[in-house]
């Protein structure tokens, strides 16, 4: 097994609460909120149809930002959802933030289900992110797009590593 696949292998077997603490240590804190405050209680209100987005993202650096509370709130940046919801601002703050590449993000979630016996992350991991690692690095699709690329580049695996994680999942 390669180094990246023992680093990834290992952090499976942490609690999320320890997964994040790791990943924020690793990658360091949002320095923004994820959305914007009056944009979000206005749409909340029903004022306006979609919320501006804070400066959060480093999908150039490879990395994806996940929301910490999705062990207890479902698809916290989905308007549809947050709109159903009426989710609270608090969970969008940048202390609420943790960013992972693409199999840290599979491993959060992971966790997530595993922790809430499957109330939750368990449909953003069957739906997104199992196929998006399946696409880049089993199927062989490498991403155009400059952000994608980032992302696939930084959490790479070869085909067997993929074929390994995958294997052993939940």
């Amino acid at each position: 097994m390669s180094d990246k696949l023992d680093y990834y292998e290992g952090l499976r077997e942490l609690s999320y609460e320890q997964l994040v603490l790791h990943l924020l240590h690793k990658h360091g804190a949002a320095t923004d909120d994820y959305f914007k405050e009056k944009s979000y209680e206005h749409f909340l209100k029903g004022e306006i149809k979609s919320i501006a987005k804070g400066n959060y993202s480093r999908t150039k650096e490879g990395l994806y930002c996940h929301h910490i509370q999705e062990l207890a709130y479902e698809n916290l940046s989905n308007l549809d959802f947050i709109k159903g919801y009426q989710y609270p601002y608090t969970l969008q703050k940048k202390e609420q933030l943790v960013y992972s590449d693409l199999v840290e993000h599979i491993i959060l979630h992971e966790a997530i289900v595993k922790e809430t016996q499957g109330d939750f992350g368990y449909k953003g991991l069957v739906v997104y992110l199992y196929p998006q690692l399946t696409e880049w690095y089993i199927e062989g699709r490498v991403p155009h797009r400059d952000w994608m690329k980032a992302c696939f580049d930084r959490a790479f695996l070869t085909k067997d590593e993929a074929e390994t994680f995958l294997v052993r999942s939940i």
